[in-house]
C-alpha cells in the first residue's frame, strides 16, 4: 500500500513559485512553468514540492520536501490568515470545485492543501455496477488532477468523503482504487488517500481492494479516542490522519425526549476539542500523521454553532484558541470569554417538560472573560430544524420574543405555535472573540 511513496529530491523554486509567494502572478503562471518540465523523467517539475510515505523505525511519518510534516490543520474556506497565526500549517478542501481561490489562497499563507477529490456515494443515481457512470466520474476526477497536480501547496490528494457509510459494493472500493492509481501515474510527487467514516464500516474493503492508498484519512468525533484501537481491530495497521475532529456530533449527543441533541457551549467543545487531540492525535505518533480540526469557519449543520469556530462576523470561539496553544505552544494575547452555565426554565427542562405557548421565562447566562473585558449579550430565539424536512433550510427568528435586561439575563416568551426551538446566547468581548450556548426546548399546550 506504500509502494507510491516517492524519493524524490526537491528542485528549487522556478520563478513563477517565488511570484505566486509574492502575489504578483496570475494562478496560471505555476502551472505553465510545470508544463514545460512534466514530460521529463524523474525530474520533479518546477514548483512542485514532493510529499511522501516513509516508514521509519518509530513508525509512518508524512514527508515534504525530504522533511517530517506533522498536519497541524483545519477544514474549511475561511479566515486562512489566521489559521496560520494560530501556527497551523495545512487546510482540508472537500472537493476541486473551489480550489482555484482556496489554493492560491493557501499559498498565500504558507499552508498546504489536502485536495478533495469529489466520489459520488452509491444511491439510485449513481451505480458503480454502472460502467459509464464510473467511467466518467474516473475522467471528470482526471482532469482536475491534470488541472492542480503540479500547485505548489498541494499535500495529497483525498479521493471521495465517507463513501464507504454509503455501500460496502466491492466495485465502489474497486473504483477507488483504480483512480488511486490512475493518480499515481499522472502525478507521483503527492500522495494518495479516501476519507472513512468513523464508524469504519468496510476497513477490510479499503484493506484488500485499495493496495495503491498511501494511507486512510477519517473523520472522528467523540469517539476519535477508541480510533487507532479500532482500527487495528479491523486490520488496518498502516498511517492515518483524522480528517475531521472538534465538538462533539449532533448524532452522539445526548437527546431530549422530542428528538433534538444537546449542544454543548463553546468553553466545553475547547476542552473537549483539546482533550481528543492530545489523547488521540498526540498520543499516537506512531500511525497517526496529523489532523484537521473542523469547521475553521462559519456553516450551517445542524444548528448555526455546533461546528463553526468563528462567528458570521469573523469572531473566534475558544476552540481556536485551544488550537493555537496546542499547535505553537502559545496563547493568544486576548482569550475568548468562557461560558460556566446557561439556565432557561431550569425547573421545567430538567424534568423534559413542555414549555407554555405565549408565555415569559427567564433566561440567564454566566459567564466571564479572561482580560476582564466589558461583555455583550446578544439573544437569538429560532425555530429548532430538527422536525423540519431535510429539504427545508428555513428557520423563523423571533426577535419580538426576547427582552434583554442585561447582565447576561433576558426574558423570553415562547411562541404561540407549538413545537421546537431553541435559545442560543453568544457573548462577545469586544477584542475579536465570541463564546456561545444554546438550549433546545418543546412548547405545547397545558394537557
Amino acid at each position: 500500500m506504500f509502494k507510491h511513496s516517492i524519493v524524490a529530491s526537491a528542485a528549487p523554486y522556478c520563478l513563477a513559485l517565488l511570484a505566486v509567494l509574492l502575489g504578483g502572478v496570475a494562478a496560471h503562471t505555476w502551472r505553465q512553468a510545470a508544463h514545460a518540465q512534466q514530460d521529463a523523467p524523474g525530474v520533479v517539475p518546477a514548483g512542485v514540492i514532493p510529499v511522501r510515505v516513509v516508514r521509519t523505525a518509530k513508525g509512518f511519518e508524512l514527508q515534504r520536501n525530504g522533511r517530517p510534516y506533522f498536519v497541524k490543520g483545519a477544514a474549511g474556506l475561511q479566515h486562512y490568515d489566521q489559521l496560520r497565526a494560530a501556527g497551523a500549517n495545512s487546510v482540508r478542501l472537500w472537493s476541486a470545485d473551489y480550489a482555484d481561490d482556496r489554493l492560491n489562497e493557501a499559498q498565500r499563507q504558507g499552508l498546504t492543501v489536502l485536495l478533495g477529490l469529489w466520489m459520488e456515494h452509491e444511491s439510485k443515481q449513481f451505480d458503480y455496477y454502472d460502467n459509464k457512470q464510473v467511467a466518467q466520474q474516473k475522467e471528470r476526477i482526471r482532469q482536475q488532477v491534470l488541472r492542480y497536480r503540479y500547485h505548489p501547496a498541494l499535500l495529497a490528494w483525498d479521493i471521495g468523503n465517507e463513501v464507504d457509510f454509503s455501500s460496502d459494493n466491492p466495485h465502489l472500493y474497486m473504483s477507488i482504487n483504480d483512480i488511486a492509481e490512475m493518480i499515481h501515474q499522472l502525478d507521483p510527487f503527492h500522495p494518495v488517500t479516501t476519507t472513512l467514516d468513523n464508524s469504519l464500516p468496510n476497513v477490510k474493503h479499503i484493506k484488500h481492494l485499495c493496495p495503491d492508498l498511501d494511507f486512510v484519512s477519517i473523520n472522528s468525533f467523540g469517539e476519535l479516542p477508541t480510533l487507532v484501537d479500532r482500527l487495528q481491530e479491523r486490520g488496518w495497521k498502516g498511517p492515518y490522519i483524522v480528517t475531521e475532529f472538534g465538538a462533539r456530533g449532533y448524532w452522539e449527543s445526548p437527546k431530549r425526549r422530542w428528538g433534538a441533541a444537546a449542544e454543548q457551549s463553546s468553553t466545553e467543545k475547547a476542552n473537549f476539542t483539546k482533550e481528543r487531540y492530545i489523547q488521540a492525535i498526540l498520543g499516537n505518533p506512531s500511525v497517526c500523521m496529523g489532523s484537521y480540526v473542523f469547521y475553521w469557519g462559519n456553516k450551517f449543520e445542524y444548528t448555526d454553532t455546533w461546528y463553526s469556530l468563528f462567528s458570521p462576523n469573523g469572531e473566534k470561539t475558544a476552540t481556536v484558541d485551544i488550537m493555537q496553544e496546542l499547535w505553537s505552544n502559545h496563547k493568544p494575547t486576548n482569550l475568548t470569554p468562557q461560558i460556566r452555565e446557561l439556565s432557561f426554565a431550569d425547573y421545567l427542562l430538567i424534568k423534559e417538560q413542555s414549555l407554555l405557548p405565549d408565555t415569559e421565562y427567564l433566561a440567564e447566562v454566566s459567564a466571564s472573560d479572561p482580560e476582564n473585558d466589558l461583555l455583550r449579550f446578544e439573544w437569538v430565539l429560532t425555530e429548532d430544524r430538527i422536525l423540519k424536512p431535510a429539504t427545508d433550510i428555513t428557520s423563523s427568528v423571533y426577535d419580538t420574543n426576547i427582552h434583554n435586561t442585561g447582565g447576561g439575563r433576558a426574558v423570553v416568551r415562547t411562541p404561540a405555535k407549538p413545537g421546537a426551538y431553541r435559545l442560543t446566547v453568544s457573548v462577545f468581548d469586544g477584542k475579536g472573540s465570541v463564546a456561545t450556548a444554546n438550549v433546545p426546548f418543546f412548547v405545547q399546550n397545558a394537557e
